[in-house]
């Protein structure tokens, strides 16, 4: 529990920051912040579907300022440089992934909790194709970027899904729900991200290019989703 209560007082004090950041402006002042705000959001968005599509050495801030009908001038007023873009970019969508998963700490049943987790980390996947792409599947470049990012600033914890649902397959371990010949917690939690990093992939390629030979006429994300839940909860967890 002292893990869950680490992750709400952090998740609890952004929200206090971000509303203390926005107080004592005048209504000018707010709108110009938001303006900022959504261009900084349409430039992101534009810029990762870029950098998905060309590949990280073809995108430049002048391309992008291009693609966006901006002049160069204009971007350069948001972003300096194309390392500035890229970190934002991270930062982003780390965070927006983060708090998608915090949202589910509140849920006090143990199984509750991981199951909705899980499915949140999908449909946010799967809602943002290019955000997912590049946080977990980044070209080189993009992720020796990403590397020395975080040896500046070293990243919360939270931001891990992976270490987060480690964490959730250890606290099932000691409260004995697990069937006792899986004790190794790295590798449950390891295997169970595999899955569903499996399934937020296919998901998006099936978006794209339609469904697979083979693919259950009429299957739904939803239904696969239950399914890897089933073939997990029965493999796993004990009966009684």
């Amino acid at each position: 529990m002292g893990l869950l209560v680490t992750f709400g007082f952090m998740f609890a004090r952004d929200v206090t920051n971000t509303m203390s950041n926005n107080t004592g402006l005048t209504v000018s002042e707010k709108r110009r912040a938001r303006e900022r705000a959504e261009m900084e959001a349409h430039i992101l968005d534009v810029a990762r579907a870029m950098f998905v599509r060309d590949g990280y050495e073809a995108v430049t801030l002048r391309k992008i300022a291009k693609a966006i009908e901006y002049s160069p001038g204009t971007i350069y007023q948001y972003f300096k440089d194309k390392q500035t873009l890229i970190m934002a970019i991270i930062q982003n969508d780390y965070l927006a992934l983060r708090d998608t998963l915090l949202e589910c700490l509140e849920i006090s049943d143990y199984v509750e909790r991981v199951i909705e987790m899980a499915h949140r980390y999908a449909v946010w996947g799967i809602t943002h194709p290019n955000h997912y792409r590049l946080l977990l599947l980044p070209p080189p470049a993009w992720k020796f970027q990403k590397e020395n990012m975080w040896q500046q600033e070293k990243p919360p914890i939270e931001k891990d899904a992976l270490y987060l649902l480690n964490t959730f397959v250890e606290a099932g371990i000691r409260a004995g729900l697990l069937k006792d010949k899986y004790t190794d917690a790295g590798l449950v939690a390891s295997t169970l991200w595999a899955g569903l990093h499996g399934l937020v992939l296919l998901e998006i390629a099936m978006q794209e290019q339609g469904p697979f030979r083979g693919d259950t006429a009429g299957a739904s994300f939803e239904r696969r989703f239950d399914m890897i839940i089933k073939v997990f909860s029965d493999g796993l967890l004990k009966n009684d």
